[in-house]
């Protein structure tokens, strides 16, 4: 079998894809105890990735004010700016917060057995 070739999606493909998931958490019904340390983890990775996107986008609409950006007003382009990155500062500490819980996840899981229900 030949192999695949990984895909690109399109940006707003992805950012779809990214809100349904984020729905899906959201509406997770029970979960073992065991499984809270890996949905941790993967959050904080998550989080952590969001944070690169958000300052990379940031860094697109500042580097766009010289170009694209430049018939829009200055002041509107540059608080979007500021806010992108803001939100990307949010997402890495929330990652740092998600980060310190993983160890308690585990002395949890190790407490109630792995298959608890939560």
């Amino acid at each position: 079998m030949p192999e695949l070739e990984p895909t690109v999606l399109p940006i707003t493909v992805a950012a779809s894809h990214l809100r349904a998931c984020a729905a899906e958490l959201d509406a997770a019904g029970e979960m073992s105890v065991g499984e809270l340390g890996v949905v941790l983890a993967d959050l904080v990775t998550g989080q952590r990735l969001l944070s690169s996107a958000l300052t990379r986008l940031a860094e697109r609409v500042e580097d766009g004010q010289a170009g694209v950006l430049a018939a829009a007003p200055s002041p509107e382009v540059g608080a979007l700016a500021q806010v992108l990155q803001a939100a990307a500062g949010a997402f890495g500490y929330s990652a740092d917060a998600l980060s310190e819980s993983e160890p308690f996840a585990r002395i949890a899981a190790e407490f109630a057995g792995p298959n608890a229900r939560l």
